[in-house]
Order: C-alpha cells, then structure tokens, then sequence
C-alpha cells in the first residue's frame, strides 16, 4: 500500500454495491479483509493528507485518528444483522466540548459524498447562542457567509414555520438563523475526483473556506 493519498480504487464502488446484499455475520470475514483495503486504508491516508491543512487552520479540534475515521463496525445494538458499514467518513469535533460540537466533516456511501459542517449534539440553547452572536455582528457574517453560499454550500435542516426575520432579505444567513437546527454541506455525486488526490484538494480548499465561520461556532460556549 502506498503511504501518501493517491485516491479510492473504482473497486471500492463494486464492493459497497455488493455489501449491500452480502453484509451478514457469516460472510463478515471475507468482507472486513476487502473493507480493510478498499475502504479503511484509502480513508487514514485522506485523514492524514487533510490532517495538514485541519492544523494549519489553527482551530482546537480533536485529531486523534480513534476519533476522527469511521471503523468498519456498526453498532450491533441498533444493527444486529448488518455487522460493516456501508459508509464512511472522517470528522474533525471541537475538542473538548460536550453538546453543540461543530465538527468538520467528510461523509461519503456508494453513490454520493458530501462535507461541510456539523453541529453534533445540537441543542436549542446552542442555536439561541449563535443567533444573537450573528445577530450583534450582521455585516460581517452577512458577507462570510455569503462567500460560503457561493462556493456552493448549502444550509440543511429544520425551519421554523414562521420567518423570525421578515425585513431581512433572502440569504445564506437567513436560512441558518430561521432554522431549529442546522449543518451546511456540499454534497456530491461520486465521480472522478474520488478515485485521484484531487479529492482531498477539493476536501482541503472547502475546509479553508468554511473555517472563517466555524471560529464563530467554536468560541461559542
């Protein structure tokens, strides 16, 4: 195995297709040892080529490679019969934080990928938190978020039936504030950046344009 990034195999495709009718206690063996190589290995290199660019950034993130790659296992309370993942993803979580963690993230399963950011164990005083601290300083979020609409992130969960802010008009930073709970994320198909480094360029580039905001969420206590 090479020891730099070079890229996902088209193999490993072929082989989350298959996991889907082949994922059982029985045949977990042979599976684990084509996970480990197509899948497990490929993603720790990815992890170890973004780690560069997530120390750069200067932000307190938990980079403990444990808590930071997906293992091959699901949680056999919640499903017995389906012992591998038929997914994977890497996460960079606010260090030492117990509710409202934004994290970033890269999630990627056998036809889409996406990453972005999560708030994880998101609670409704967290969002009241981050309202008002966008709210003190408009303008500015005003224009940084803007910058992240544009590079083509999108704002992802609950609304609010009601527009808490008529007089403000339609915007990236309205979507986030007139929601309960949010993350913003790229979502893509998977195509050939998957399968070369370009992958964790395009990972990287999209990190650095969303760590204006995540310091925000980071300061948050």
């Amino acid at each position: 195995m090479s020891n730099t990034y070079t890229g996902f195999s088209r193999e490993m495709l072929d082989f989350l297709f298959e996991l889907q009718f082949s994922n059982t206690i029985e045949k977990q063996s042979d599976n684990l040892i084509k996970y480990k190589k197509l899948i497990s290995q490929p993603l720790t290199l990815l992890y170890e080529d973004l780690l560069k660019t997530v120390l750069n950034l200067g932000l307190c993130l938990d980079t403990k490679p444990s808590r930071c790659i997906s293992t091959p296992y699901t949680d056999r309370r919640f499903s017995p019969n389906v012992p591998l993942k038929e997914y994977m993803y890497i996460r960079f979580k606010q260090y030492g934080k117990i509710t409202d963690v934004p994290g970033l993230y890269f999630d990627m399963g056998i036809e889409h990928y996406g990453y972005g950011i999560r708030i994880y164990k998101q609670t409704s005083q967290g969002m009241y938190k981050l309202r008002e601290k966008i709210v003190e300083d408009l303008d500015k979020y005003l224009v940084l978020l803007d910058e992240i609409s544009a590079a083509g992130f999108k704002v992802v969960g609950n609304m609010y039936k009601k527009d808490h802010y008529p007089e403000m008009p339609e915007c990236f930073t309205k979507e986030i504030l007139n929601r309960r709970g949010f993350y913003i994320e790229k979502a893509r198909h998977i195509g050939n950046n998957v399968f070369s480094t370009a992958l964790a360029d395009e990972l990287s580039d999209g990190f650095v344009k969303l760590s204006g905001f995540f310091e925000l969420l980071e300061k948050l206590s």
